[in-house]
């Protein structure tokens, strides 16, 4: 009996290790087209959407694919649908390979659909796909998403997924862009009283675009020649509600990036006016932001008032004056001059959110829960109808590190 039992352990044992290393659910990397980009746009029939598709070839640039590979690294697609999930069925009537929503990095929705009521609606898809991820980005595009991806053509990173990975990184990091994920468009929707910002972007310039500074452009505005891409990402899409209706210069989405703790901003670097220069002459600075901003506020009565302090770090770049930073007094004055610079740009900025665009750029209300008892209460207190008049001063805490390496006038040639 007990021989029998320890048999019947045995067949079980191996009839378990056969099943733990079937290969039947097994699947090739060849064997699916993977969508890095997804674009949407408004369809000239009812009731249906446009969807282009960026698909990547994941041999291209690959060990598996080898050098001498002649496939295209990427495919484009354009076709009417439903929706966009239902649209990976559809598009295997002429893609050859199995559509996967895994390696989905980001979204380009063109500016005309995003402002249509219609569209948070058609988006909301997203949540009902398991394959799309919520840390993939949405962009606006100025063009259609049909002819954003077309125009797009880098000419340094052969792989599309290599590219907008790069560009969304490292516009994030400088604070040219908003952090723009899947995430927090949802998020800011459900609360109703946020601003939602995505990033901005264009595959086309603007013929003879005005020369303003480095971070004052949007999308398509920077004058760039030479051996490019003409694709540029920066500024933002304001979103209200799911629905685009204004946009911001990449200068006033930085500033919202240092305002809002939750960003991934740390290091950027900027023009200064220099307060020595009769000609209005700038200075480049770079800004470290190594701690979060304080938040006060007095939630009673009929004006709530806020109090925000931003720390921050200089380290002075460029000395166009030739001013020397030894003495004491002249790095008071351009402490000041830095704090007053950034106060004006920010409480500039915030005014032009409570009166234009009447909605919150950033999580504001987050800071605001403590000084109150119950949700019920924060509720009630509704911050959509309390932010237009609200009283908020800013006051940036500078600390200068680095003054520098040139303090005295350089000798003229020859001299």
């Amino acid at each position: 009996m007990q021989k029998t039992k320890t048999v019947c352990r045995l067949c079980l044992f191996f009839v378990m290790v056969f099943i733990l290393t079937g290969c039947w659910d097994r699947e090739e990397l060849e064997d699916k087209s993977y969508v890095i980009g997804l674009g949407l746009d408004r369809s000239e029939e009812k009731d249906k959407i446009k969807v282009t598709m960026l698909l990547a070839n994941p041999e291209v640039g690959s060990m598996q694919g080898g050098g001498g590979s002649t496939e295209k690294p990427r495919e484009i697609i354009t076709f009417d649908a439903n929706d966009f999930i239902a649209a990976k069925a559809t598009a295997n009537a002429v893609i050859s390979r199995n559509i996967s929503y895994e390696l989905l990095r980001i979204f380009i929705v063109s500016e005309e659909f995003a402002r249509d009521s219609i569209f948070p609606n058609t988006f909301s898809e997203v949540l009902k796909d398991k394959e799309i991820r919520l840390n993939s980005y949405i962009a606006v595009s100025k063009e259609k998403a049909s002819q954003y991806f077309l125009h797009n053509k880098p000419k340094m990173e052969t792989r599309p997924h290599k590219y907008f990975q790069f560009m969304i990184d490292h516009g994030i990091e400088n604070g040219l862009i908003p952090d723009s994920n899947l995430f927090r468009y949802f998020q800011t929707t459900e609360r109703g009283s946020d601003l939602f910002l995505a990033m901005y972007t264009t595959a086309k310039r603007q013929k003879n675009p005005e020369i303003k500074r480095e971070d004052e452009y949007t999308a398509g505005e920077l004058n760039a020649t030479g051996e490019l891409d003409d694709t540029q990402f920066i500024g933002s899409a304001v979103f209200k509600n799911g629905v685009m209706f204004d946009t911001l210069t990449g200068q006033e989405t930085r500033t919202i990036n240092i305002l809002d703790d939750t960003t991934n901003i740390k290091d950027i670097l900027v023009n200064i006016p220099d307060p020595f220069s009769e000609k209005k002459k700038q200075f480049a600075a770079r800004i470290m932001k190594t701690e979060n901003n304080k938040v006060k506020m007095n939630l009673k009565g009929i004006t709530p008032k806020i109090f925000i302090s931003i720390p921050l770090q200089i380290e002075i770049m460029s000395n166009p004056s030739m001013v020397n930073f030894a003495k004491e007094k002249n790095q008071q004055i351009i402490k000041k001059s830095i704090a007053a610079h950034l106060e004006k740009v920010n409480e500039d900025l915030l005014k032009k959110t409570q009166t234009k665009f009447k909605g919150i750029p950033y999580p504001l209300p987050i800071y605001s829960k403590k000084y109150f008892r119950t949700i019920q209460e924060y509720k009630k207190f509704n911050w959509a109808k309390a932010y237009p008049r609200a009283d908020i001063r800013v006051k940036v805490d500078i600390t200068i590190v680095d003054y520098g390496n040139r303090t005295k006038k350089a000798k003229k040639l020859g001299g």
